[in-house]
């Protein structure tokens, strides 16, 4: 006797609004969680990271989705995968600092298809679907350029760091804010001009949703190392670099390989 899977009848439009429906529901968790100290399971883990998991994870395994979480490994199978980071700059929010998300993105045969990316700190929202172009709800910030720069220049770029730069690298100024997932998002919107892994410290849940974002706003995304960013391997690490111009990318991808 066969069964239906309940995943196949699931849109785009469909999953955006479940991942936004459970990024309401990681936000009310929080904000009356009281303990935001390690977990003490694993290395880098948070309590608010445990409970945000719980919660994705019913949510997803609810409409039959397989799920790769950075806090649960592979859960369940199925033609759909959501790569997801519950928290993702954890260390930010048990710091009280104002930059942390949730990150989810829909995977099927052809690649990354669906994409949400929340601020759950301000609200601000950023959505993407494969070949259908992307939105962005500003939160409580929202005057901001709302697209790609064309910044083709490093001397002319903000560039936003995970990791310590090794040496100047020409750029205008850096930050390094500690939450990949939004700092990628911020290319898409045009306050970042490029965002630099200089280690090779990112699992996919912290980029994938953020790359589906960037690609369908018109900004360019690629791993440092030349490897494949879309995996669905738990284990693999990837060094991804994005940028608002393909030439400041190509700058970008130079610089970091100076550095190796």
């Amino acid at each position: 006797m066969s069964h239906a899977d309940p995943s196949a009848d699931l849109s785009a439009d469909r999953l955006l609004e479940l991942f936004a429906s459970l990024s309401d529901e990681v936000t009310e968790a929080l904000r009356g969680l009281d303990d935001w100290s390690p977990s003490g399971a694993k290395p880098g883990q948070y309590k608010h990271d445990v409970v945000a998991d719980d919660i994705v994870l019913s949510g997803l395994g609810e409409v039959g989705l397989a799920v790769l979480s950075e806090e649960s490994g592979v859960v369940g199978s199925g033609p759909i995968t959501v790569v997801v980071d519950p928290v993702d700059g954890s260390t930010n929010g048990s710091r009280g600092l104002p930059w942390f998300g949730a990150s989810f993105c829909a995977v099927d045969a052809d690649g990354p298809w669906a994409a949400l990316v929340r601020d759950l700190a301000d609200g601000q929202t950023f959505t993407a679907v494969r070949g259908q172009g992307w939105a962005w709800d500003g939160g409580r910030w929202p005057k901001r350029p709302g697209r790609p720069s064309q910044c083709r220049q490093l001397g002319s770029a903000l560039v936003s760091f995970s990791g310590l730069p090794r040496s100047h690298g020409g750029w205008r100024q850096f930050r390094t804010f500690g939450a990949a997932a939004l700092d990628m998002c911020a290319v898409a919107t045009g306050s970042f001009d490029g965002f630099v892994d200089t280690d090779r410290a990112h699992g996919v849940w912290d980029y994938l949703g953020a790359m589906l974002v960037c690609q369908e706003a018109g900004a360019v995304v690629t791993d440092g190392d030349d490897q494949d960013l879309v995996t669905l391997d738990h284990q693999a690490r990837r060094a991804p670099i994005a940028a608002a111009t393909p030439e400041l990318l190509e700058q970008l991808v130079t610089m970091r390989l100076g550095w190796q």
